[in-house]
């Protein structure tokens, strides 16, 4: 073969090579939600573990089904979009000093980026639980839902008003 026709072959491959790799679309990047504390206030163990204890008490859960094997995340459970995660409420627990902000920030983001793999109407575990962080969930349609959480407990009020507890 002459060097001609192998110039033109070579060309034509560094050709398709720039177009495939032209077409392949770039990867979307994954949007987080927001977590703001600004008016996040503190205080003595009690007030949030009483919400903890009325969503329970409450038993409203809805229809929606755990399919086993399917991990699914807390937007998912509830149920839309969330717009904004605003931290309303940080408590201490005994010795523990309440969380700050950046802390209360971080619990947040820790739990609502982890994958799950049950969910229940009421609190299906043994342990005691310190409920130390409390956020209002916005919706993009306006409504409001709750999440409360020690960073691995959580109890959630999705966007119909039903309440999850999940670990």
């Amino acid at each position: 073969m002459k060097s001609a026709g192998l110039r033109r072959i070579g060309m034509a491959i560094v050709a398709l090579t720039a177009v495939s790799c032209a077409q392949v679309a770039p990867k979307k990047e994954e949007k987080r939600t927001p977590i703001v504390t600004d008016g996040m206030t503190t205080g003595e163990f009690g007030q949030i573990l009483e919400k903890a204890r009325a969503m329970e008490e409450a038993k409203s859960c809805g229809r929606r089904m755990w399919v086993e094997g399917k991990p699914f995340s807390l937007e998912e459970l509830a149920g839309t979009k969330v717009k904004r995660i605003r931290v309303v409420r940080a408590e201490n627990y005994m010795i523990s000093p309440a969380p700050k902000p950046e802390q209360a920030r971080a619990t947040i983001e820790q739990v609502w980026s982890r994958k799950f793999g049950w969910m229940a109407c009421q609190i299906e575990w043994d342990e005691g639980v310190r409920w130390s962080v409390e956020a209002e969930l916005e919706f993009e349609d306006g409504k409001k839902g709750a999440l409360i959480t020690d960073g691995w407990h959580v109890a959630i009020r999705d966007h119909e008003g039903h309440n999850w507890f999940v670990r």
